[in-house]
């Protein structure tokens, strides 16, 4: 077999493989996921996914095609936890004392947006009537 690459350098035949018409592939895909910072700001982390399955995965935990679309869905996400922390702390104003001191060390212990306040486990007492025990045995006779 004759060398066509007579005369050649090693980078002119290393650019030479790489010269071919371009072939579609749908993988390896990159997607994107927003996230935000401690500073309010909202970045875009990447992923590179091999195949199908591990594509569907990945968007399931919310990961998207598009570095747009996933700032998107994470500044709307956002928005959605301040108008869910803006309505409690308006039914709020609503609530006992013993509820407002439990708001206040709920929201001390975080800095984010508390769109609900965990609940605590009330005990709740019964209210069923004891049967009342029945009387002790006679004592033993002597038989």
């Amino acid at each position: 077999m004759a060398d066509t690459d007579l005369g050649l350098t090693d980078r002119e035949k290393e650019l030479k493989k790489w010269e071919a018409p371009y072939r579609y592939q749908e993988f390896p895909k990159m997607l994107f996921r927003g996230m935000t910072t401690t500073q309010g700001r909202v970045e875009v982390e990447r992923r590179i996914v091999a195949g199908e399955r591990e594509e569907t995965l990945a968007k399931e935990s919310g990961w998207a095609n598009s570095s747009a679309q996933a700032a998107a869905v994470e500044t709307g996400r956002q928005e959605a936890l301040g108008t869910a922390a803006a309505e409690r702390a308006w039914d709020d104003r609503r609530v006992s004392a013993a509820a407002q001191a439990e708001v206040a060390v709920a929201e001390a212990a975080t800095t984010r947006h508390l769109g609900e306040i965990p609940r605590r486990p009330v005990k709740r007492k019964s209210h069923k009537k004891k049967k009342p025990s029945p009387p002790p045995p006679p004592p033993d006779e002597g038989v």
